[in-house]
This record gives C-alpha cells, structure tokens and sequence, in this order.
C-alpha cells in the first residue's frame, strides 16, 4: 500500500490509515488521545540530536540522515522496522513526527528506508 508522513500538529484523517507516533516524547499541549495513534514506536525515534523546531540547511540535512540512517542498522531496531513495513505492504501507514519542516525530519527517512525494504520484500 504506502507509508505517509504527517505533522503531529494536523489533524487525523481516515485517510492516514495506521498512524505511528515515531518521537520520544508529545510536546506539551497536545493530548495524545487526540492524535488516534494506532502505536507509539519510540525506538525508532532519533537519537541523533537536533532541534525539530529548526529547519536544517543542507550541510546538516545531509549530515543528520547518515547519523540516522545508521541508528536504524542497529539489530535493535529490526523489529519495529519489521512491523511497519509488513503493515505498509498491506495497509496504509502514517508517520507521525513534530519537526517543523516538512520535508527534512527524520520521518522522510524513516518512510525512504521503509519503502526501500517493501521494494526488496516484493521481489522475493
């Protein structure tokens, strides 16, 4: 099916599927009730440090992916890579994160590794 990223800051839709919750905290004012989490998987949150309010100039983008690219190789991680891409091969799955820019978050890699995974599923 595919795997979406979605501000934790916008509203649930029907259309988001399965909704996992991929930070290790909620900021404060959100009420997690509200954000109709099918899960949280906060092992898959960053451990890299960045600030999620701030956008990241490409130096750091680039940077940042490669720090998290490598926590997610961790065999630790495996199981709840393993969960979201079975579930986004049949269902849709949606990554809920709080950074503030769009498109350089570490949800937008996490999706990349996902969908590659699904790709090499598919051809065995």
């Amino acid at each position: 099916m595919a795997i979406r990223i979605k501000s934790i800051f916008e509203p649930p839709e029907a259309e988001d599927g399965l909704r996992y919750l991929i930070e290790q905290s909620i900021p404060a004012g959100i009420d997690k009730d509200s954000l109709e989490l099918t899960g949280w998987i906060k092992e898959l949150a960053p451990g890299v440090t960045f600030d999620p309010n701030e956008p990241m100039d490409e130096d750091s983008w680039r940077k940042f992916r490669r720090l998290y690219y490598q926590e997610l190789m961790d065999p630790s991680k495996e199981p709840a890579l393993a969960l979201l891409t079975e579930k986004a091969q049949s269902e849709v799955v949606t990554l809920v994160f709080r950074a503030a820019d769009p498109r350089r978050n570490h949800a937008v890699v996490l999706k990349t590794l996902i969908e590659l995974r699904m790709r090499i599923y598919d051809e065995f």
